[in-house]
C-alpha cells in the first residue's frame, strides 16, 4: 500500500519516543522473538540493544535491518551482554548536532547486469548519497556514505545531514561555520523585527546558537499520523510517530510565528 509505514520502522519510531520522554529504557519483542531495547540519550543518540532467549545471537542481517529501520545512519555493532544473555549494542557513529546542509554534485548514473541506480557527492562535506535498483525487484536500496538507510532518513538526511566521519572535529566546525554564515542576511538587509507570537519570545523557547530549541517536544510540532498495520493483531494499532534522527527538539528561527498545536505559545515571564 502506497505511503503504508513498515512495521518494524513503526515500532523502532515508538520505542524511541517512549524512551525519549520517559528517559527510561523501551523494550519491545518482534518477529521470531527478538527483543529490542531502545535507549535515548540525554544528547538525543539513539541506541539499541538486540538480542534472544534462544542460544543464537540475532543474524547479521537482522542488524542491518533493525539499523535501518531505526533512522541509524552510520551504525556500529559491538558484541553486548543484554540481560544476562548475549547479544549485540547498536548505536550510531554519526553526529547530527554538526550537521551539513548539502550542495550535490552532477547525478552519475550507473547501469549494470543485475542493477541500476544513482550516485552523487557533496562539494560541500564529500557525504555521498545513491539508489540502487535490482532489476528483477521491486525494491530500492537508499545509500548514505555507503551504509543502508530507510527512505525516510535519506529523505531528511540528503538536505540537512551529519557529514562523514571521518572529518575532524575541527573541519566539522569550520563547514558548519561556513553554512551559516551563507544563510546570515546580506547587502543590509536587516532580520525580522521580533513582534508577536514568536519563538524568541516564547516562554517555551531555549537559545540553541543560533536558533531556538521549542521544549514543548516533537508531539506539539508533528501532525498526527495513520497507525501501522500490525500483523499479529490484524489491526491498525501500532502507534506511528515522525522521527527526528538526533534532533530531540524542535529548532526554529528567533521569528518563527508559533507553529505548535493547541495555541501554545506564552510570553516569557519578567524577571
Amino acid at each position: 500500500m502506497p505511503g503504508e509505514v513498515p512495521v518494524l520502522e513503526a515500532v523502532l519510531t515508538q520505542l524511541f519516543a517512549a524512551a525519549a520522554v520517559s528517559g527510561q529504557p523501551a523494550a519491545y519483542i518482534v518477529a521470531r522473538g527478538l527483543h529490542l531495547k531502545a535507549i535515548v540519550r540525554p544528547s538525543g543518540k539513539k541506541e539499541v540493544l538486540l538480542w534472544r532467549t534462544q542460544d543464537r545471537f540475532p543474524s547479521g542481517k537482522e542488524c542491518d535491518i533493525v539499523a535501518r529501520d531505526g533512522g541509524f545512519v552510520e551504525p556500529k555493532f559491538k558484541p553486548w551482554l543484554c540481560e544476562g544473555i548475549d547479544g549485540f549494542h547498536l548505536r550510531d557513529l554519526a553526529d547530527w548536532q554538526n550537521s551539513c546542509t548539502h550542495t550535490w554534485g552532477s547525478v552519475l548514473f550507473l547501469d549494470g547486469k543485475s542493477e541500476s541506480g544513482t550516485s552523487r557527492t557533496c562539494t560541500r562535506c564529500n557525504t555521498t548519497a545513491g539508489t540502487m535498483h535490482k532489476r528483477r525487484g521491486k525494491s530500492t536500496v537508499f545509500l548514505y556514505n555507503e551504509h543502508e538507510v530507510s527512505e525516510a532518513t535519506y529523505v531528511l538526511a540528503t538536505v540537512t545531514g551529519p557529514m562523514p566521519s571521518s572529518l575532524d572535529v575541527a573541519e566539522k566546525q569550520r563547514l558548519r561555520q561556513e553554512a551559516l554564515d551563507e544563510l546570515r542576511p546580506s547587502l543590509g538587509i536587516p532580520l525580522p523585527t521580533l513582534t508577536g507570537q514568536v519563538c524568541a519570545t516564547c516562554r517555551h523557547g531555549t537559545p540553541d546558537r543560533e536558533l531556538i530549541a521549542c521544549n514543548l517536544g516533537w508531539p506539539f510540532h508533528d501532525p498526527p499520523q495513520p497507525n501501522a498495520y500490525n500483523p499479529r493483531t490484524k489491526k491498525a494499532d501500532i502507534e506511528v510517530l515522525l522521527g527526528h534522527p538526533g534532533v530531540p527538539l524542535p529548532l526554529l528561527a528567533p521569528h518563527t510565528h508559533c507553529m505548535a498545536y493547541k495555541n501554545s505559545w506564552l510570553p516569557r515571564l519578567a524577571i
